[in-house]
């Protein structure tokens, strides 16, 4: 199981950051996912996997950010 200890360790990283930290975390990401696409394009990407991770760590960074956002609109 030690995905499950690197996606609490993951989720506990984002929990502490606050909305500007998660934002700029997004733009790292999502520029990591366009990377990886573009290598894959071109046959070079050796790890398929870190295009199913980066989408992930992505979906959790916006799952934060709503969290903050809703808890800011209350």
């Amino acid at each position: 199981m030690p995905n499950n200890r690197l996606a609490k360790q993951e989720r506990d990283e984002l929990s502490g950051l606050d909305a500007a930290a998660l934002r700029s975390q997004l733009d790292a990401a999502r520029k990591s996912l366009w990377e990886n696409r573009f290598a894959l394009g071109k046959r070079q990407l050796e790890k398929t996997a870190d295009l199913g991770k980066t989408r992930k760590r992505i979906a959790r960074i916006l799952t934060y950010l709503a969290r903050i956002d809703a808890q800011g609109s209350k």
